[in-house]
């Protein structure tokens, strides 16, 4: 099945782009999660601390199956310049094989790393789904929080600064943040595949965050330094898991 990508970087468009390019990516947003409001994903690609919002769209035969929206915000901590990137994606059910939202979102920041070198760059997403948290903790020993690891001190601070960004957050541990998100059009039956698997990483998502049924999610970070992109790549490969 060839799918084909675009990359778009919203932040640079003309406004009247924006408008239309806005109601290309919300009408597709509504088929992954209908029960989200036009307010959320427009505040989202938006956000006045953004230097940069990469949307990737994905297609096969010329129709849109997929699409990632990568925001860049750029933030303090310490009086120190941080880039943070956050992701929201999804892909039509019947396309959806391999990691492919996670390979073209290394490249984005392959791109900006290059780009960037002396500002570090911090992934910071709220995982809604034991399934999607294994993709992301099974590929880099460095994204937080895991099981039977500590979660370093300066992932923490990151996670403090972002989670004061959030509404309703709720802290269930020093490095355990939750806080309630649109959960994606799923079917009761496909909800339980996702905890069918007894792995270490889904016994730890299932611990802290029982409730993801009700629509609470788990808020992680990653720091992504040249180690962990390439450890990431090479993971994703050779389809290595790390525990």
């Amino acid at each position: 099945m060839l799918i084909t990508e675009t990359i778009t970087d919203f932040s640079k468009l003309a406004s009247e782009q924006k408008k239309c390019f806005f109601k290309k990516i919300w009408i597709f947003d509504q088929q992954i999660f209908p029960n989200s409001s036009v307010e959320e994903i427009y505040n989202f690609v938006h956000d006045v601390d953004a230097v940069s919002v990469k949307v990737i769209h994905y297609y096969h035969e010329g129709k849109l199956i997929g699409q990632n929206v990568l925001p860049i915000l750029k933030l303090s901590l310490d009086g120190k310049p941080i880039f943070v990137l956050s992701s929201r994606a999804g892909i039509l059910p019947a396309y959806r094989s391999g990691h492919r939202t996670l390979n073209s979102a290394i490249r984005v920041v392959l791109n900006h790393q290059i780009r960037h070198l002396t500002i570090p760059l911090w992934f910071v997403t709220t995982v809604i789904q034991p399934k999607v948290y294994t993709i992301f903790a099974s590929r880099s020993h460095n994204f937080f929080p895991r099981a039977e690891r500590q979660t370093p001190q300066d992932y923490l601070q990151v996670l403090n600064v972002v989670q004061q960004r959030q509404h309703e957050v709720q802290k269930r541990r020093e490095d355990i943040f939750v806080h309630p998100v649109v959960m994606p059009k799923v079917t009761l039956n496909q909800l339980m595949c996702l905890r069918t698997k007894a792995t270490k990483h889904i016994n730890f998502f299932m611990q802290h965050v029982p409730d993801y049924f009700d629509g609470m999610g788990l808020m992680c970070v990653c720091k992504l330094d040249f180690k962990t992109i390439f450890e990431m790549m090479f993971n994703l490969s050779f389809d290595r898991h790390v525990y």
